[in-house]
């Protein structure tokens, strides 16, 4: 058993004041059993949020990924993942045959993470790879000089061009009419 919690990459899971709420509910809940049995169906209401509160999740276990439910959990592998979609504020993994699994306790903002630890690479973000444009024999504290001297260069150049363009503004401003801001309004005749 020492061994399942030490392979554990990465955990998703509600926030803890989910079951604390639902403990609390449910012991508010408690007096409705005594005024009557009828009223006892009540009390399934805050335990399924306490027992969903402290079970769903997902979480990354060698390698893969482990979706946990208040009843069960489903292991898939990331060969499977085609993709993840975010929808409403729900994160779903696509599988290879089209069918989306929906990852509880998963933010939008957290699928970076979460493929990451998968050892997935999501669109847009730069692999390991490319952001290491080093040549192959080329040094990397080399590549670091050049790519500094190259920066400051262009930083020097970009200043160069804005001091030229303000002087050419300031002659013909002169000779223009005053420009309107954000905040002014053109003036116009008063009648």
């Amino acid at each position: 058993m020492g061994d399942v919690a030490t392979d554990v990459t990465a955990r998703f899971r509600y926030n803890a004041a989910m079951p604390i709420a639902a403990f609390v509910a449910l012991c508010g809940t408690v007096p409705l059993t005594v005024a009557g049995w009828p009223f006892a169906f009540v009390l399934l209401i805050p335990f399924a949020v306490l027992v969903w509160g402290w079970r769903a999740g997902v979480d990354v276990r060698g390698g893969r990924l482990v979706v946990r439910w208040p009843v069960g959990s489903r292991t898939i592998e990331p060969a499977d993942i085609r993709g993840f979609t975010i929808t409403h504020r729900r994160v779903s993994a696509v599988l290879a045959d089209d069918r989306a699994v929906w990852l509880p306790a998963v933010p939008g903002t957290r699928v970076p993470v979460l493929a990451e630890a998968l050892g997935l690479r999501v669109a847009g973000a730069p692999a390991a790879a490319e952001a290491d444009d080093e040549g192959p024999g080329e040094p990397a504290e080399q590549a670091a000089d050049t790519a500094a001297d190259e920066v400051t260069a262009s930083d020097e150049a970009t200043a160069s061009d804005e001091a030229t363009v303000s002087d050419e503004g300031a002659a013909s401003d002169d000779d223009a009419a005053p420009a309107t801001g954000a905040g002014a309004r053109p003036s116009t005749p008063a009648r």
